[in-house]
């Protein structure tokens, strides 16, 4: 039996293109649904104050608020949703700027998507997003 989806999703990342692939790939995950999506850091912002996410999959690279600036912010404002950057700047550098930043998962876009959905699969049959 399919779960009711209990892990509330937010999709930013500046690609139409890439956010359709995540929505698809996200809403086959059982018991996950996309609640929002996002061009920019200012409009994510905006979409987890309205939207409660349990999660957000952040790009970094993005127009007028990049992903690392839109996660101390979030973290700032006492934003607890859980934070995955997926992003195709997957250095070292990055990656530690990001987790000490606040996220909670770091992977990269051209070669770990498959955790992404690991990650949200683990979530949906804890219970914990």
């Amino acid at each position: 039996m399919p779960l009711r989806p209990s892990v509330r999703v937010l999709v930013a990342d500046d690609s139409p293109r890439l956010r359709r692939l995540l929505r698809d790939a996200i809403e086959e995950v059982d018991g996950v649904e996309v609640v929002a999506e996002a061009a920019d850091g200012q409009e994510a912002l905006h979409r987890v104050q309205a939207c409660a996410p349990g999660v957000v999959v952040l790009d970094l690279q993005m127009p007028v608020m990049g992903g690392l600036l839109a996660l101390q912010h979030l973290r700032e404002a006492g934003r607890l949703p859980r934070v995955i950057v997926l992003t195709n700047h997957a250095d070292v550098m990055y990656r530690e700027a990001c987790l000490e930043a606040g996220a909670d998962h770091f992977f990269d876009k051209s070669a770990e998507l498959d955790r992404v959905l690991d990650v949200l699969r683990n979530l949906a049959e804890t219970g914990e997003a």
